[in-house]
């Protein structure tokens, strides 16, 4: 995904909310200094932004934008793996669940229509799954 937002002969401008980091600010400027024909970088924490300067007698512009374009990738590859869930957001979700589940299967209790036993019953599972999850959960404070 392109994030060149102008380019001009000599000069190109980078734009990203995730480079307002200074951490991945410093890893893509070292990783773009690699680069021969760019003669200088300037970089801005508070917009996520790097400007190039290049010679473009050295390089082609479309050259250089892919070469720029996958730099940046390259940095900001660790953004797309999701950190680990942990057991509060676990149990948190866990109780969303059995809430939505209790009360979705007693709204079609209520209903009473015959061609909605099976999803009274689909959601009765649900809740059952669900609560099965939270004593899993406080295994240990259930057995004390």
């Amino acid at each position: 995904m392109s994030r060149i937002v102008s380019s001009l002969p000599g000069r190109i401008r980078v734009r990203d909310k995730h480079l307002r980091d200074q951490k991945r600010l410093t890893e893509l400027k070292k990783e773009l200094s690699k680069i021969a024909a760019i003669t200088a970088l300037q970089d801005d924490v508070r917009t996520g932004s790097v400007v190039v300067n290049f010679d473009p007698s050295a390089i082609d512009i479309a050259a250089l934008e892919t070469r720029l374009d996958f730099a940046v990738d390259q940095v900001l590859v660790e953004r797309l793996t999701l950190p680990p869930i942990t057991k509060k957001q676990l149990n948190r979700y866990n109780k969303i669940a059995m809430m939505g589940s209790l009360v979705a299967s007693l709204a079609l209790t209520v209903t009473r229509r015959k061609r909605w036993k099976r999803w009274h019953a689909l959601t009765g599972y649900l809740f059952v799954a669900s609560v099965a999850v939270h004593m899993i959960i406080y295994r240990k404070t259930l057995f004390r």
